[in-house]
């Protein structure tokens, strides 16, 4: 990989490597993130994942299989592309936001106090899947992993500490419940 990257971190501690890469990738996903909020056509397949009413860890998951088309491979493909990663590096730091995506998507109240401006956390991700969002916004709390972008960007928002909200999206009452839908509906809903 090394030979057709843009800079190369090869020379870098490995622990360093690490750090680049989960900063780089976090911010290819927050910003993918907030194009599947404001492209209607990638908003019509990331609905799926808005479409759950209750948070578990297990909502992490729930996503329209065309986001693994799309973006996700992209993203971690041109990060691998512009440092000089290793696949095993891309391994590692999947790993890692898998764990942490999970944790964001659970129905636990952490919101880690002062630390909350630069770490995502389940309360901040919460109000990411609010059915009413703030007036002229197509999302909010676009983060991953960490929220230091949303804060950056302001397209933070966090009304209150209680997580006490409806989920969803305005319309999801005649959102298809059965995969088959949810699998075509990004094809042929034109929103």
């Amino acid at each position: 990989m090394n030979s057709v990257a843009l800079f190369s971190v090869s020379s870098w501690s490995i622990p360093m490597q690490l750090f680049i890469f989960f900063i780089l990738q976090d911010f290819f996903q927050w910003f993918t993130h907030t194009m599947l909020h404001r492209i209607p056509v990638l908003w019509n397949f990331h609905k799926v994942h808005h479409s759950v009413k209750e948070m578990g860890f297990a909502a992490h998951m729930r996503y329209h299989w065309m986001e693994n088309i799309l973006y996700k491979p992209l993203k971690t493909l041109a990060i691998m592309l512009i440092g000089g990663f290793e696949p095993e590096q891309a391994f590692i730091i999947h790993f890692i936001t898998i764990v942490i995506g999970h944790l964001n998507h659970s129905n636990i109240k952490l919101t880690y106090g002062p630390l909350k401006y630069i770490l995502n956390n389940p309360v901040m991700h919460l109000y990411h899947h609010a059915y009413t969002l703030p007036k002229g916004k197509a999302g909010v709390n676009y983060g991953i992993s960490l929220s230091i972008w949303d804060y950056i960007f302001k397209t933070n928002y966090i009304p209150n500490q209680d997580g006490e909200i409806e989920l969803g999206f305005k319309g999801d009452e005649n959102f298809p419940k059965d995969f088959i839908g949810q699998s075509l509906y990004g094809f042929a809903k034109k929103d």
